[in-house]
Parts: structure tokens; C-alpha cells; sequence
């Protein structure tokens, strides 16, 4: 239930204003960034206790840290004909 309840608040956080601008204004101009500044807000909202990790592209390496040759690193161009 309570991920309902941060869902909905992020959708109020972002429709609210969003449609608020575009109402008033009538203009994208200022619908657009305020629909990026809401965006921004919303993700922040939530405190979730979920940890971040870090996601490195480790491509080319295998397990004892050496290059295995994947990447495209280690080889030559080979060029049929």
C-alpha cells in the first residue's frame, strides 16, 4: 500500500503543476521544463531504504582482472577479400 501512495503523490506532484502551466499559458514553452522540474521533484520524494549500487561496464575482463580479448582490444582488423 505504501507504493501506491508514493506512486500517487508523484503523479500529483507532476500533473498538478504540469497541467496547471499548460492551462494558464496555453504555451509549450513553459509546459515542457516545468514538466522537467516536477519530474525532478517526484523522483526525490520517496525515501526508500532500497540500496544504490554502482553498475560498471566491465567488458574485457575476465575474473583475474586480465584482459580476455572481448572488447576488441586485443586483436587486429581483419578484412575479407
Amino acid at each position: 500500500m505504501k507504493a501506491n501512495n508514493n506512486l500517487i503523490k508523484k503523479v500529483l506532484v507532476i500533473a498538478i503543476p504540469t497541467y496547471a502551466m499548460a492551462i494558464l499559458t496555453e504555451a509549450m514553452v513553459y509546459t515542457v521544463p516545468m514538466l522537467a522540474i516536477t519530474t525532478l521533484i517526484a523522483t526525490n520524494l520517496s525515501n526508500d531504504s532500497q540500496e544504490l549500487e554502482n553498475r560498471i561496464d566491465e567488458d574485457g575482463m575476465d575474473d583475474s582482472g586480465e584482459d580476455d580479448g572481448d572488447d576488441g582490444s586485443g586483436g587486429g582488423m581483419y578484412v575479407d577479400g
